[in-house]
Formats: C-alpha cells, sequence, structure tokens
C-alpha cells in the first residue's frame, strides 16, 4: 500500500483495526436476548403546557447556552478529525486494504510453495491368532513454483519407513525418492494468459490507490460544504435573533403610540404577531442547526454525545485564471478515475485477447526424472539408476463454440467499455465547464447580494429615521427584506468558494495533505 500509494505522490491509510465489542459467548448465541417491553412498562408522563414567554427567553439565551457548553469545532478541526474517524474514510480504506490483501494473496500462489505430509498406519495381520503388528510412517515433502509463462515446476522427496514391531530385529526397512515434474503449455495457456490473475491483481491495487486519494478528495470537498453550510445557518440564526429583537421594539413601540391613541389597535396587535411568528421561525431553525449538527458529528465520527459549535471559516482559495479549453485537457490527463476506467478499457482489451487463447489447441511438454536412495538407507543417493520421461500432448481444437461465443461477448464489452469511456471523457468535459461557469455566476451573485444588504439597510435606516409616516406591514417587511439579504449574501459567499474547490476537484487539481487539509499551488509568477 505504501508503494503504491507513494508512485502517485499520495498519502497510505493506516491499517489499524479495533476489536470487536462483543464477548465470545455473544458469538455462539442461539436465542439472542430480545428486549421489547409492553405499553403499560413504558409509561406515560404527560408534558406541561407549553410557556411561549419561556420558549422566547430560552431562545434569546441559546446562542449565549450554546457558546458557554460547546467546544469549538474549527473547520481544519474538523478536517483532521474526520480523516482519522469519519466512517466513510474507515470504510474507503477497508476496501484499499481489501485489495493489498487479495494482491499479497495472488503473489503468494506465484511464489515457491512449500508442502510436508507426514502419515503413520499401524497394521495387524492375524496368523494363527497371533498377530503380525508393523507400523508404516510416510514423510511427503514437495515444493511446486508456477512459471511465469505458463505451466509449473514441482520437486518431490517421498520417505518410506516400515518396523515389523513384532520381530523388530528381522523386519525393519527404509527408502526414499526424489522426483521432478515439468509441465509446460505450448499454445492455449501459454504466454501473458498464465498470469492473468496476477496482472489484474496488480492493477487493481493500482485502481484501490486511485480510488482512495479520489475519494479523499471528494470527501474533503463535502465536509467543508457541509462546515460552512453549518456557519451559514448560524449566521443565519444571527440575522434572525437581530430581526426579532428589531420586531419587538417594533411591537414595544406600536404598543405604546396605541396606548397614547396616536395609533390603532390593529397596527399595535399585527407588530406584536409578527414578533411571535419570528420567534416561532427562529425556534424552528435552532433545532434546523442543531440537528445539522447533530448529523455532522456523526458524519466526521465525532462523539455524539459532545456539544459543539463552529466558527466562520474561509478557504482562501481564489478564483483561477484559467481558460476553459486548458482546463478541459488538463482534467482529462488529471482525473484519477477516468484513468481508472481508461485502464479498464484495457483490461477488457486484454480480456479479448485471452478468449482468443482459449481457442487455440491444447499442446503441453511434460518432463519428469525420479532415482531411489539406498536400501535401508533413506538418506544416501548413489545417482546411478535415474528415471525419466519425457512427452508432448496434442489436443485438437473440435470443440471450441463455447469458447468462441466467450471471444464475441469479449468484444461487444470491449466496445461498450470504449463507448463507456468516451462517455465519461465528455461527462468530465462538461462537468468542469460547468464548475468554471459556476464561479462567474457566483463572483456575480456575492456581488449582487452585498449590493441588495446596503439597499435594504438604507431602506431600514431610512425607517427609522421617520417611522410614524411608515406602516407597520412596510417596517416588518423592511426588517425581513435585510434579514433575507444578509442570509443570501452568506450563502453567496459559501457557495463562490466551494464552486472553487469544486472545479478543483472536477478537473483533477485538488490536493489534500495526510492530515486532511487543503494544498493550495503556489501562484505562478508573472
Amino acid at each position: 500500500m505504501f508503494e503504491s500509494s507513494a508512485r502517485m505522490v499520495s498519502e497510505q491509510p493506516p491499517t489499524s483495526f479495533a476489536s470487536l465489542p462483543f464477548s465470545n459467548e455473544s458469538l455462539t448465541q442461539t436465542n439472542p436476548k430480545t428486549i421489547n417491553p409492553s405499553a403499560d412498562a413504558l409509561g406515560f408522563q404527560p408534558a406541561t403546557k407549553l410557556d411561549g414567554a419561556e420558549i422566547a427567553k430560552s431562545l434569546d439565551r441559546a446562542a449565549e447556552d450554546l457558546a458557554a457548553s460547546s467546544e469549538v469545532l474549527t473547520l481544519n478541526d474538523s478536517l483532521v478529525w474526520a480523516d482519522e474517524n469519519a466512517k466513510e474514510m474507515q470504510f474507503a480504506q477497508y476496501d484499499y486494504l481489501s485489495k493489498t490483501l487479495s494482491l499479497l494473496s495472488e503473489l503468494h500462489l506465484w511464489g515457491p510453495r512449500f508442502f510436508n505430509k507426514i502419515t503413520s498406519n499401524l497394521s495387524a495381520v492375524s496368523n494363527d491368532g497371533l498377530y503380525d503388528t508393523s507400523l508404516a510412517v510416510v514423510n511427503d515433502f514437495s515444493i511446486t513454483q508456477k512459471l511465469q509463462n505458463g505451466g509449473d515446476i514441482s520437486a518431490r522427496a517421498l520417505t518410506n519407513i516400515a518396523r515389523d514391531i513384532h520381530d523388530a530385529s528381522t523386519a525393519n526397512s527404509s527408502s526414499s525418492a526424489l522426483s521432478i515434474t515439468l509441465d509446460i503449455p505450448l499454445l492455449r495457456g501459454a504466454g501473458s494468459v498464465a498470469r492473468e490473475s496476477l496482472i489484474q491483481a496488480k492493477r487493481n491495487l493500482v485502481y484501490a490507490a486511485r480510488s482512495y486519494e479520489r475519494f479523499r478528495r471528494t470527501f474533503y470537498k463535502d465536509i467543508v460544504s457541509d462546515y460552512l453550510s453549518l456557519v451559514v445557518q448560524k449566521q443565519s440564526l444571527e440575522n434572525a435573533q437581530r430581526g426579532v429583537d428589531s420586531l419587538r421594539q417594533l411591537a414595544k413601540r406600536q404598543a405604546a403610540l396605541y396606548e397614547s391613541g396616536r395609533t390603532r389597535l390593529y397596527d399595535s396587535a399585527d407588530a406584536e404577531n409578527q414578533a411571535l411568528a419570528s420567534v416561532a421561525r427562529l425556534s424552528q431553525s435552532w433545532e434546523r442547526y442543531r440537528l445539522a449538527l447533530d448529523r455532522f458529528k456523526i458524519r466526521i465520527g465525532w462523539p455524539i454525545q459532545s456539544t459543539i459549535q463552529v466558527v466562520p471559516a474561509t478557504l482562501g482559495v481564489q478564483p483561477p485564471a484559467v481558460l476553459v479549453p486548458e482546463a478541459v485537457l488538463e482534467a482529462l490527463s488529471y482525473r484519477l478515475d477516468l484513468q481508472n476506467e481508461k485502464d479498464r478499457v484495457i483490461d477488457t482489451q486484454r480480456g479479448v485477447k485471452n478468449a482468443l487463447n482459449n481457442v487455440l489447441p491444447d499442446i503441453s511438454f511434460a518432463a519428469s526424472g525420479s532415482t531411489d536412495s539406498d536400501i535401508d538407507k533413506p538418506m544416501r543417493f548413489g545417482g546411478e539408476e535415474i528415471d525419466y520421461a519425457a512427452g508432448l500432448s496434442v489436443s485438437l481444437p473440435l470443440d471450441r463454440e463455447t469458447e468462441r461465443i466467450n471471444v464475441r461477448q469479449q468484444q461487444i464489452t470491449l466496445e461498450r467499455a470504449r463507448r463507456q469511456y468516451r462517455e465519461s471523457r465528455d461527462s468530465v468535459a462538461v462537468s468542469v465547464r460547468s464548475a468554471l461557469r459556476n464561479i462567474d455566476v457566483f463572483q456575480f451573485t456575492l456581488d449582487l447580494q452585498e449590493r441588495n444588504v446596503k439597499i435594504a439597510q438604507l431602506g431600514l435606516d431610512s425607517i427609522n429615521a421617520d417611522p410614524d409616516r411608515v406602516s407597520v406591514l412596510d417596517q416588518t417587511r423592511a426588517i425581513s427584506d435585510l434579514q433575507g439579504a444578509q442570509d443570501a449574501r452568506d450563502s453567496a459567499n459559501r457557495d463562490l468558494e466551494l464552486s472553487i474547490v469544486t472545479y478543483l476537484l472536477q478537473a483533477g487539481r485538488l490536493r489534500v495533505s495526510g492530515d486532511g487539509a487543503l494544498v493550495l499551488p503556489k501562484p505562478h509568477q508573472k
């Protein structure tokens, strides 16, 4: 894994695993316990009547209470923690490790393999009421090695020791035999097709390394998006709280005007109702924010019982000055997932070649040689008598219809893979163009929303300068317009940074360090 990741200037994931949180007894239980109490056992406690005033006070203290009882989680802390603890990251590491283990298993099959088998037999033969007992011990040791272009070679040492227990002094024997066997295919199954499983296993590890690095980059973008969305939600709560305060001041003023006889009861009641409605919306916004915080903690693997708060953050990215054709060409070269798809087309092409090999005749060469040890001296070989054999086996391809059909199927699969790859290239080009256009759109949107905030603030300031000439509806609308403009500006600022990160991801230019942080390239010197 280290070598595979290092070749692409990437990080190797950790390979440590936690122990199972289950006892050995629970693993073999055939009747696991079920917890399902009845409704009577559960009981029911009616809730007290809601107090609107208390809810409003708790909302006023919500931000302070959260700040006092929570732990500050910065964007960088979130990325570092998620890189080590997020379940999605761990699952990606498991997939990478699984491909590595598959390659190790395949490499073992292509290395020298040693086998040793010991067999002992005790026999007793009845002879006129007496038993002739004997003990035979056979030791079978062998070594096998696959050959790169097909076939295998094996060596074997067989030792046989027999002992007559009834008359040990006269009936003992021992012998050994050495043999070597070679089997090589000459047509069908010969060449690179013989090591197809090894070739594919090695290529699969490269694909896994690319997929893991591509996942890290995509995961970085997703975590950043979630965190900045939480920041926008928090800023929206602050904007909403200021709106609630403004509406409360308006309600108090309208109530005082009504008591002095300077306005209608309707205006006072309408202002109070608008303030209460804003409190209700703020309560719903707080619940959505808390839910989003909990989901974010689950995604990055943070302890769910802990209370956290996010802080405003910026990625420090700037809109790139790049030509669309250049960006597309870079993406077609740099995108790791597209490189995987391209190489899998080569795998399919190699599958066609292997299928054609299966149509060929079976011609194989086999050779063997063996020698026995001296009698009753199993470890001594004279070398005078060596038996050998060699032969050529030919099987005519009279029935290859299934193999020929498989060739056509592989050719269809290859054509489908080529078309799919061309479609993927087109999709990458479209995504890069779209990402660059989105940067321009969100730059314009952010500038527009900043203007809207200034205009809304000017409108509210002009109303506050002379509130008597403006209706309650216009005043509440001005407060709502300012809050909406501030929310839209914060969202546009987030969308602009995310659009730049999205472009870097789509163009294959996004780089993530070992601790999950963004690595920004140095700007070119003019």
